[in-house]
């Protein structure tokens, strides 16, 4: 049985729209998807360009003696954001955490790094912070050094002591001088060598100071006992800073080397990370287009159908068309004639016409027996006449033999004349509805036997 035409317009139409929607739909998730994965690999490889930023901040800091961390916290914050982004998401950028294994196993790496690596900038930042503290206080005091230890050979020499005494405490002058110029160069440098020089004039002065300190003759002179007790004194504050300007700068080195060495490691994986997210990108993007790819495809066999289906349909209707108007220019009652109709009303076709057919057809039958009605009213309209007529000429016959006078015979007869022009009008008006009911019988006829002749053939 073949599909109807509305049945093959519903199927084309659902066809385009289905891919139109699957298009437009993949469309909106491919570029939805597209701005989410660029901000997932710009966020991965910010946070490459954040983890050089740290580590040359942290360099900065310490080669230009400065403790400023506003720049560095900065990006410290930023870094970590941005890693917590990749790991749990972000409603309001629309991102959400990645269901790939592989890259929640080299976010892990990359956190158990950062946060040792973290933890190094941290220490690094307490500790220079602890460094300059003590040189400051070191360069703020190490004229008062100098001064006390000047006051020394001073009253050494006031005293009259040996030269060799004074030779010792000249030289502790000598040495304040020294530890100032080694501890920072080692603090520039970092190299072995500076630490041994400021360390072995730090242990002769210490060495000498306390022997000072501790001499029974220098005590029973009051004066130099006086200015070696406050240089020791200032001494043991001096020392501590020392100490601790030895211990920060250790723990810096430790913190730089450190961090240098993680700089790399979590560069590496913020590297691979990048490229991992950049593959999911394109993967994605490439499964999406295989639906765009496959609705084009099918919109092109669509499109095919369509154009069949229309042609068709086109086709049918001109055929249908061109049949009507040589039905309605045919004329003839023969067996011939109606061959020819049949020839004519012959459709190989759609439902729909069939249908039409049908509809016509019942509307033939129903003008059929307006047709057989016009037949009686004709018949009707003679029958009345013709009875009419009868009576008339009984009334008037009667009259004629009645014994009334002249006046009243001719009253009646005008009365009866009366009746039966009225009766010849409406009798009249029979016959001509009649007539032409006749001529509308004579075309439903026609088109009956062409209705009737398309039924049986889709029956």
């Amino acid at each position: 049985m073949k599909q109807k035409i509305v049945t093959k317009l519903l199927i084309v139409g659902l066809g385009i729209a289905t891919c139109i929607g699957v298009v437009i739909t993949s469309t909106v998730i491919i570029n939805k998807k597209g701005i989410t994965d660029g901000y997932i690999v710009n966020i991965s490889g910010r946070e490459r360009m954040l983890s050089q930023r740290i580590s040359k901040e942290v360099f900065t800091i310490n080669s230009q003696d400065k403790y400023d961390f506003t720049d560095l916290d900065i990006a410290i914050n930023e870094f970590q954001n941005g890693l917590d982004i990749l790991k749990f998401g972000d409603k309001r950028m629309s991102i959400s955490s990645s269901s790939r294994k592989d890259i929640q196993e080299q976010l892990k790496k990359i956190d158990t790094i950062w946060l040792s690596f973290r933890e190094n900038v941290r220490r690094f930042k307490t500790s220079i912070q602890t460094l300059h503290t003590d040189k400051d206080f070191l360069d703020e005091n190490n004229k008062q050094m100098l001064m006390l230890s000047d006051n020394i050979v001073k009253a050494m020499v006031k005293e009259g002591l040996s030269g060799e005494d004074i030779d010792n405490s000249g030289r502790q002058r000598m040495l304040t001088q020294r530890m100032a110029y080694h501890l920072m160069r080692y603090a520039n440098k970092w190299d072995s060598q500076s630490y041994e020089d400021f360390f072995s004039s730090f242990a002769i002065y210490n060495e000498t100071i306390l022997r000072f300190y501790m001499s029974p003759t220098y005590n029973k002179l009051p004066e130099l006992k006086e200015q070696i007790k406050k240089t020791y004194d200032f001494w043991i504050v001096y020392s501590r800073h020392i100490y601790s300007i030895l211990a920060s700068q250790k723990n810096v080195v430790d913190a730089l080397n450190n961090i240098a060495i993680q700089n790399n490691e979590l560069l590496a994986e913020i590297e691979t990370v990048v490229d991992m997210y950049a593959e999911a990108s394109v993967q994605r993007r490439a499964y999406l287009a295989k639906f765009q790819y496959s609705s084009a495809i099918i919109l092109f066999l669509i499109l095919l159908y369509s154009i069949s289906v229309i042609r068709s349909i086109k086709n049918t209707f001109d055929g249908f068309i061109q049949k009507s108007k040589e039905l309605a220019e045919f004329q003839g009652d023969s067996e011939l004639a109606k061959s020819k109709v049949d020839e004519i009303v012959l459709m190989s076709g759609q439902s729909e016409l069939s249908e039409v057919a049908k509809n016509l057809s019942t509307f033939v039958e129903k003008a059929k027996v307006v047709s057989k009605n016009s037949n009686r009213a004709k018949e009707l309209s003679e029958n009345i006449t013709n009875e009419i007529a009868l009576i008339t000429d009984d009334v008037i016959k009667s009259v004629n033999s009645l014994e009334i006078s002249d006046e009243e015979k001719e009253k009646i007869i005008s009365e009866v004349s009366l009746s039966e022009d009225i009766a010849i009008q409406t009798s009249e008006e029979l016959i001509s509805t009649s007539k032409l009911l006749e001529r509308l019988k004579k075309s439903l006829d026609t088109i009956a036997k062409y209705y009737e002749l398309s039924r049986k053939k889709d029956l």
